[in-house]
């Protein structure tokens, strides 16, 4: 009985303290989740209204970025595009910060088919310096 008993608390804690001793690709995992899902949320509250919910934008008027070869392309000419703007697309630098941005782009790069490398805030900082 008394075996038992330790049996059942062991197997408690485990459960309860197993997703506070998560590895590092479990935690890059969920942090790369946490940034494209901001990445999302942060698209279509500022870009969905041009270039539309799923990312094929205005014909004519507004760019499609699904299968965009500037998207799929540097993301360092992505970012330059929201921190300077371009035609009748705003800047975002003083809208967002360089982690809210990398999240954007990381997701535009990563959404519709379109497959990108990552960018972080740090090169962003440097690219608004």
């Amino acid at each position: 009985m008394r075996m038992l008993c330790f049996m059942t608390l062991g197997l408690f804690f485990a459960l309860i303290a197993s997703p506070l001793m998560a590895t590092p690709a479990q935690k890059d995992a969920a942090s790369s989740q946490s940034s494209l899902a901001t990445g999302q949320r942060l698209f279509l509250d500022n870009c969905a209204e041009c270039h539309q919910r799923n990312g094929r934008g205005i014909e004519g008027i507004y760019p499609s970025l699904a299968s965009s070869e500037v998207v799929r392309g540097s993301g360092v000419d992505v970012a330059l595009q929201l921190i300077i703007g371009r035609g009748e697309m705003p800047s975002f630098a003083s809208a967002m910060g360089a982690e809210e941005m990398a999240d954007l782009i990381n997701y535009v790069r990563n959404a519709w088919g379109n497959e990108g490398d990552a960018i972080d805030a740090a090169t962003i900082e440097r690219l608004i310096k």
